[in-house]
């Protein structure tokens, strides 16, 4: 059933999942070219990828095939062009990828991924509303619209993860004491605290329109999408 209705939406799942994607000229796609020397059972996850070292080599998964991470469906639920620039910022400051391999998974998921939450929202099972104040976090996170929910999604993440414009932070005693302080910590914990629900809100969300979320691997069921993977010299790390 569940594959019936993925496949209502535009979600064809990969003829062959035991091979990897090839090119025109019959050669691994980009953005598979290092899926051999990825080891799932050795590798940490968040809800952006999945890594581990090597020696000196990181090696670095975006999601499995059939299976994106909860954030990058999160950047993708609207087809909104900004969403997906903070998803490809994000990605490069995580992973370094090149312009042509993220171009390159784009290309491969464009079909499964952009919009995926509004194709869901029009052709899934109607939900129930509730009340005004009615009802807990996990029972209202389903019910708001994709739209809202990627908005949600979209900006907690970006509170969390903000960068500094300064290529170096300041070290003298007086900013480092500053820099400790308890307002400034307990703001960073928030944000911390406020993403890890929103990313729950967000399983929820997909799991009330009948998709799987893998909640270890922090990856939701999307069939037809296509992983990343990529490695870098551990000599590249800050």
């Amino acid at each position: 059933m569940l594959d019936h209705l993925l496949r209502k939406l535009g979600y064809v799942p990969t003829s062959s999942p035991g091979l990897v994607p090839t090119s025109a000229t019959g050669a691994p796609a980009l953005h598979q070219l290092h899926a051999a020397g990825f080891r799932r059972g050795d590798a940490e996850v968040d809800a952006l990828c999945a890594w581990h070292e090597d020696g000196d080599i990181f090696h670095y998964a975006i999601g499995r095939d059939d299976w994106a991470p909860l954030a990058v469906a999160g950047f993708c639920l609207s087809d909104n062009d900004e969403c997906r620039a903070w998803l490809d910022e994000a990605l490069r400051a995580r992973v370094w990828l090149t312009h042509e391999m993220l171009a390159a998974w784009h290309g491969a998921n464009r079909p499964v991924l952009y919009g995926c939450g509004v194709k869901l929202e029009q052709s899934g099972p109607k939900l129930q509303a509730l009340a005004p104040g009615v009802g807990h976090e996990q029972e209202i996170a389903p019910l708001i619209r994709a739209t809202e929910m990627a908005e949600l999604f979209a900006l907690t993440w970006k509170r969390h993860h903000l960068a500094s414009p300064f290529r170096k932070l300041g070290n003298s005693v007086a900013y480092n004491a500053l820099g400790l302080h308890h307002t400034l910590r307990l703001a960073s914990q928030t944000n911390e605290h406020a993403l890890e629900r929103v990313v729950e809100w967000l399983a929820l969300w997909f799991e009330a329109r009948g998709l799987k979320v893998d909640r270890v691997e922090k990856t939701v069921y999307l069939p037809g999408y296509q992983a990343l993977f990529y490695r870098s010299d551990a000599q590249m790390w800050p």
